[in-house]
C-alpha cells in the first residue's frame, strides 16, 4: 500500500465518522447535518480527523468506542481540493491511514469560515453508509 505519509492523491476517497447517537445523520430522510463535520474542541487540535480508504475499509473507518455506532459518510479528496479545503497526511502508530482537514479545528471551531466549511462538507459527501456498530471490548 506504500507510505502512508506519501500525499493524498485527488482520486482518493476519504471517511469521515460520525456517531449514531448524535442526531446529525437520519437514514430515513438521508439528511447530514453540518455539525457531522464540527471540529472537537478535546481532540481536533491540528484539524478534523479523517480516514483514507485506501488504508481502511469503511467498517475500519467506523470503529469507535466500544459499544457505540457509527455512520460513515465518504468524499472524494478532489472535490475538497477545488473547494479550497487542505487535506493533509498524519498517520499515526496505530492508524496509517489517518488525515486531517487542518482548516477545521478546535481553536477556530466556532469561526464564521469554520462553520461555512461544515457547509461545504456536508454538500460535498458522496454518501452516508451504516451504521456500523463498535463491539464491547
Amino acid at each position: 500500500m506504500g507510505e502512508s505519509s506519501e500525499p493524498i492523491t485527488d482520486n482518493e476517497l476519504l471517511y469521515r465518522r460520525i456517531p449514531a447517537s448524535m442526531p446529525w445523520y437520519s437514514p430515513d430522510t438521508g439528511n447530514l447535518s453540518p455539525e457531522a463535520f464540527a471540529p472537537s474542541k478535546e481532540r481536533d487540535f491540528t484539524g478534523l480527523s479523517i480516514a483514507r480508504a485506501k488504508y481502511k475499509s469503511l467498517e475500519e473507518a467506523a470503529k469507535g468506542r466500544p459499544g457505540k455506532s457509527y455512520y460513515v459518510a465518504t468524499l472524494r479528496a478532489q472535490d475538497l481540493k477545488d473547494r479550497g479545503i487542505q487535506v493533509v497526511p498524519r498517520p499515526q502508530p496505530c492508524d496509517p491511514g489517518h488525515a486531517e482537514l487542518p482548516d477545521l479545528n478546535a481553536q477556530n471551531r466556532k469561526s464564521d469560515r469554520t462553520l461555512e466549511l461544515q457547509r461545504v462538507l456536508k454538500e460535498l459527501t458522496v454518501k452516508v453508509e451504516g451504521p456500523f456498530a463498535t463491539p464491547e471490548s
